[in-house]
């Protein structure tokens, strides 16, 4: 078993909550689709600056709908104190 292998047996048995700034974005969305095939929570902020709102439309696309409805989404910015 690779490192990597255990890690998504650890995250599986004992979900977490994780925050993904720039979500919207390529990495962020790629990281939002692996988490949530991991039934792990995610809040993800963005504020569009350079993200697509086609990315997260896929990412709903490629999950369950029981893992979106671990997705919380907040349009903001990470530099705004109000909006973290």
């Amino acid at each position: 078993m690779t490192r990597y292998d255990h890690v998504q047996t650890q995250l599986l048995q004992s979900p977490k909550t994780w925050l993904i700034t720039g979500v919207a974005g390529f990495i962020g969305s790629n990281l939002l689709e692996t988490l949530l095939k991991l039934n792990q929570k995610v809040v993800g902020l963005d504020n569009f600056a350079t993200g697509h709102q086609r990315n997260l439309d896929e990412v709903k696309t490629l999950v369950t709908p029981a893992q979106w409805a671990n997705f919380n989404f907040i349009n903001g910015d990470i530099r705004n104190l109000e909006d973290c």
